[in-house]
């Protein structure tokens, strides 16, 4: 029975994790702008790399430049400081409730990555990452940026085909401390046939002005989605329409409180063909938050809390058989203890229901940590149970090793 099921994977979840714990300090990771700077990547990174603090997310919106070098033309002494790479092996177990799907028990190649990144001259800086998934698939992003300005106020150029605010946002939009991005932003959150998702990759142009060092407002005007629903594949677009983005992030302490708050209006053809026929436009809007601070009674700990929610409204065209206009809502709310011992552990509740009114629901509890084993290897664990009210329930658990150098 899946509550069996159920049990089992949160008492496993919770053997490994005390495990985790039990395995002696050791320091932290170093890839490239750790080498460049001769510190650990604790300085950038907080709880666990690739998640960021307040510091590592400065440092990225100045064109990967520290606030005392604004201005001055970069040090270039070798490439070991501009080059990164990364691995991320899996084992993934998945059961499902009455047998009406095969249990999944695998090990999975996730990923293998090489980035290059770095500040070219004052003003210049460049990013690219290609990434080979298990499939043998090769994604890219590639971006160059222009920084005007100084650490309080300033204007950044961003083009190319890149992350557009998911993975490189504040509050909520940076990447997630353990395995796994919340479903709010990794899923499509309405039941349209708009297959939009926010966190992909798209194609742009984008202008960020900082009002202060921890205020930014960021636009983006973007391709969109093509035919097939990707926004960084083919060589051209696959229509004149423009997809805009507008967002607001403010931090509001050193130690990583903050918010965002977002829009996002865009137009999707299912195909080529007249507008009344193929046209579907869509909005999403929503906020995210992070609130840090020191751990009751253990004030040289740190907690966190962390959420946010997201609201679908897509126009389907004209002459569709089913004209009516489809709202969605998700949310999702979270919960962190980070460790002095390079650890930390989570909760994560994510909620969706992407068709407001009728109960299509949808409910993923997530239970995990993280341990920094060696200067190159973070450990991953995490449990998790999907709750669907018109759907097959299952339940799981995922463990990773990512290695960066």
């Amino acid at each position: 029975m899946m509550n069996r099921g159920w049990k089992g994977v949160g008492i496993i979840t919770l053997v490994i994790l005390i495990g985790l714990f039990l395995i002696p300090k050791e320091s932290e990771a170093i890839p490239a702008f750790a080498r460049k700077y001769g510190v650990s990547c604790a300085v950038c990174h907080r709880p666990d790399p690739p998640r960021l603090n307040t510091l590592g997310h400065r440092f990225r919106k100045y064109g990967y430049r520290m606030p005392e070098e604004l201005g001055k033309d970069p040090n270039y002494k070798e490439i070991g400081e501009y080059i990164a790479m990364r691995g991320r092996g899996r084992y993934e177990y998945e059961k499902f409730a009455k047998g009406k799907s095969a249990t999944t028990s695998r090990f999975k190649w996730n990923d293998a990555t090489f980035f290059y990144a770095g500040s070219m001259t004052k003003n210049l800086s460049a990013f690219f990452e290609w990434e080979w998934e298990d499939e043998s698939e090769i994604g890219l992003n590639g971006q160059f940026s222009w920084f005007m300005g100084d650490a309080d106020r300033y204007l950044q150029l961003r083009l190319g085909q890149m992350h557009t605010l998911t993975r490189v946002g504040w509050a909520g939009f940076d990447r997630p401390t353990g395995i796994s991005t919340t479903n709010v932003l990794s899923t499509d959150i309405d039941s349209s046939a708009v297959p939009f998702k926010i966190n992909q990759d798209q194609r742009g142009l984008e202008a960020s002005i900082g009002v202060t060092k921890d205020a930014r407002i960021i636009a983006q005007l973007l391709n969109g989605l093509n035919f097939a629903g990707d926004g960084n594949h083919g060589s051209q677009d696959d229509d004149t329409n423009k997809d805009f983005l507008l967002a607001y992030e403010q931090n509001l302490t050193e130690r990583g409180t903050g918010f965002t708050l977002f829009g996002y209006r865009g137009v999707w053809h299912s195909g080529a063909g007249a507008d009344d026929v193929t046209q579907y436009v869509f909005y999403r809007t929503g906020a995210t938050g992070s609130l840090v601070f020191p751990t009751p009674f253990y004030a040289d700990l740190e907690s966190e809390i962390q959420g946010g929610v997201m609201y679908a409204h897509d126009v389907p065209p004209s002459a569709a058989s089913v004209p009516d206009n489809v709202d969605g809502i998700a949310y999702w709310l979270g919960a962190e203890e980070w460790f002095k011992n390079n650890a930390s552990v989570f909760g994560r509740l994510d909620f969706v229901n992407p068709d407001i009114g009728p109960d299509k629901w949808a409910n993923k509890y997530v239970l995990g940590g993280t341990y920094h084993l060696s200067d190159y290897l973070r450990l991953a664990l995490e449990g998790f149970y999907n709750a669907k009210e018109n759907g097959t329930d299952s339940a799981g658990v995922t463990t990773e090793a990512m290695f960066n150098f």
